[in-house]
């Protein structure tokens, strides 16, 4: 029986594996692996970057990615935010109108309270903030009292690490 399968918006049939086809890297099994590849790029929710110098703005804009469309299944009318990786605060929220090669054209309905960047990621509307967001050394801003060995105003912990370890060097 003949099946068929639909990955990152291609289908592949049994023809694509049956024989040597299965070795075909634009319709075999490697173009499978790269279309599962984009829709797990997809299910992450962060689709492409870019470097294009852009002022926050609602209208159409468009974004020059480092990605090629034809390595990324961004379909028009896909929901995405596009935010600056070192600032999160500055993001444009809009819609896919089109996405040709490596350029991305967007109908932004909603920015930022102003702001320029050059360092985009672009993503699903949510995922794109929640990884980014993600703080690998969250701030202390108490005291810390672990077996007795007590540590005022742990916001500082740097300078008491430096401190301790030199204590402990001298000691030795």
């Amino acid at each position: 029986m003949a099946w068929s399968v639909t990955i990152a918006g291609r289908t592949y049939t049994q023809d694509n594996v049956e024989g040597n086809a299965y070795a075909d890297e634009d319709n075999g099994l490697p173009a499978i692996l790269r279309s599962v590849a984009e829709s797990s790029a997809l299910i992450s929710g962060i689709y492409a970057t870019s470097s294009t110098g852009h002022f926050v703005e609602t209208g159409n804009t468009t974004l020059i990615t480092h990605q090629n469309a034809s390595s990324i299944f961004l379909p028009a009318g896909t929901m995405v935010r596009v935010a600056s990786a070192s600032d999160l605060s500055v993001y444009l929220i809009g819609q896919v109108t089109s996405f040709v090669g490596h350029n991305l054209q967007l109908q932004v309905t909603m920015a930022s309270q102003g702001g320029y960047a050059a360092d985009w990621v672009i993503g699903h509307p949510f995922t794109v903030v929640r990884s980014l967001l993600l703080d690998p050394a969250p701030s202390l801003n108490a005291d810390l009292d672990a077996r007795d060995f007590a540590i005022l105003n742990a916001s500082n912990l740097e300078s008491y690490s430096v401190t301790l370890g030199a204590a402990y060097a001298l000691a030795r």
